[in-house]
């Protein structure tokens, strides 16, 4: 009988796997609105406030263009090595395995937080709606709906992002006409606008220092866009999907980020954007288009479920991985029939009740403290993502690889990742420095050197166990011989 027992599972865990289910529109739709959440709808008004109505769209383009080339090196990687750990996999290979343990479990806390902010985000939304109903509620109501999206297959929740992102990307294009036609005095009752709201109280009110600061926050902001590396373990041709997602993000970066963040400047004084009060509504309102701000609301609360939906994805796909590695507990790597790793999801969206604060504080303060913690987190992340792919040629090389066959590069490597190296040891340092932000550095800072030790005292066990990348490199070689 224990015998019979035992092959059931030997043959459970050989049936079951991740599955290829998302096809090339799934991805492409995923890469335009998988990180537009929280951090454009929400955090974008924090920014301009403190920033500047011209200092707010240059936090979010000087980290756009740095987002860009962490996708073009991530691009690389993923293409020749489309697995499912995506930078987390990368860094254990590439750079070494305690690295890999790091940034994988600071990918993991940090998502819970940044899981967090989007349900308190959406809570915020539906407590103007239902200013009676606690917050709380609101945000056990929104992670059982993001539960459900992930808990039929892979397809199914490629198919739910692909309309929840075409109902963002509509909105913002929406948003984005009707605040030139605004500028020009077109409609609403304020006249030309002009350039007027750019003057010397409202660019930069607290400085250039302010600007810098709220890199952090604007970081957080993008977190998610790694959503489409992620996906490619289970994305169909892979090696043909990936780049062409990822030659587009610097021209969405301009529009959607840059672009909406300029006009809402333009528009919206920036003493009249907050978290409370997001700029895309008020925008609408001073538009004066009958209940579309109450749409614009809507739509941002559609986002927010959205980006909380990608987000359990990503972080549950990245706890398989892990658990493969050797990294977690053998059980969060169980997947099942329909290919959906449900303990890992489980285990994702219990830690991500940490939205459940709002219960004792005040929901935006709540949201601010998530963001900036889970802004400072991403700076490892992404340090470690352009070393991975600094180090990445050199180890092919080594393997016997050729660079010139890889199916899709970066150019001019490697100064461009250099240069984002040193840009994001500079944030972190001022981070640290300044009194306005150092508290996230407190909580962030102590979590990395408990996962160095503990990587480090499971590496020297011998418990992190290497990636199989060697079918990858074999098919590249194979490759390399045939041309």
């Amino acid at each position: 009988m224990e015998e019979m027992i035992m092959n059931e599972e030997i043959i459970e865990n050989k049936n079951h796997d991740l599955q290829r289910g998302l096809k090339r529109r799934h991805i492409t739709m995923i890469s335009i609105g998988g990180t537009i959440g929280t951090g454009l709808f929400l955090a974008s008004g924090n920014v301009v406030s403190q920033a500047g109505t011209l200092g707010g769209p240059i936090a979010f383009l000087v980290i756009g263009i740095l987002v860009y080339i962490l996708m073009k090196g991530l691009g690389e990687m993923s293409t020749f090595m489309p697995t499912v750990g995506g930078y987390t996999t990368y860094s254990g290979l590439f750079v070494h395995p305690v690295l890999g343990f790091m940034v994988g479990w600071n990918l993991c806390i940090n998502g819970f937080l940044g899981l967090g902010a989007e349900v308190v985000g959406g809570a915020m939304i539906l407590n103007q709606f239902f200013p009676s109903i606690s917050p709380v509620v609101f945000c056990i109501i929104i992670s059982l709906l993001v539960l459900g999206l992930n808990s039929i297959d892979v397809k199914s929740y490629g198919e739910a992002e692909y309309w929840f992102a075409g109902i963002k990307v509509v909105a913002i294009i929406f948003f984005l006409i009707i605040g030139v036609l605004m500028i020009f005095g077109v409609i609403g009752n304020q006249g030309f606008i002009g350039l007027s709201h750019w003057n010397s109280e409202t660019v930069f009110p607290k400085g250039f220092t302010a600007v810098i600061l709220m890199m952090t926050g604007v970081i957080w902001s993008y977190l998610g866009v790694e959503t489409v590396v992620t996906a490619a373990g289970e994305t169909e041709n892979p090696q043909r999907n990936i780049p062409k997602a990822i030659n587009t993000i610097f021209v969405r970066i301009l529009i959607f980020y840059v672009g909406s963040v300029t006009i809402m400047g333009l528009v919206v004084p920036h003493n009249n954007v907050s978290v409370l009060k997001n700029g895309y509504a008020g925008l609408f309102g001073l538009a004066g288009i009958p209940g579309a701000s109450t749409i614009m609301n809507i739509v941002i609360l559609t986002s927010l479920v959205s980006a909380a939906n990608s987000i359990v994805y990503l972080l549950s796909r990245t706890l398989v991985t892990l658990s493969k590695e050797g990294k977690a507990p053998k059980a969060l790597g169980k997947v099942n029939k329909r290919g959906i790793p449900m303990n890992a999801v489980f285990l994702t969206l219990f830690l991500g009740q940490v939205s459940l604060i709002t219960n004792f504080v005040s929901p935006d303060k709540v949201f601010i403290w998530l963001v900036s913690i889970a802004g400072f987190n991403t700076l490892l992340g992404w340090f470690s993502s352009f070393l991975s792919h600094y180090k990445f040629r050199k180890w092919l090389v080594a393997n016997g690889g050729s660079v010139d066959k890889l199916k899709f590069k970066m150019g001019t490597y490697p100064f461009p990742t250099i240069i984002c190296l040193l840009v994001l040891v500079a944030i972190a340092i001022y981070t640290a420095y300044s009194p306005s932000t150092r508290f996230s550095f407190y909580i962030g800072a102590p979590l990395l050197v408990l996962y160095f030790i503990i990587g480090t005292y499971l590496n020297k066990k011998g418990k992190l166990q290497e990636t199989d990348y060697k079918p990858f490199l074999e098919a590249h070689l194979n490759e390399t011989e045939i041309q």
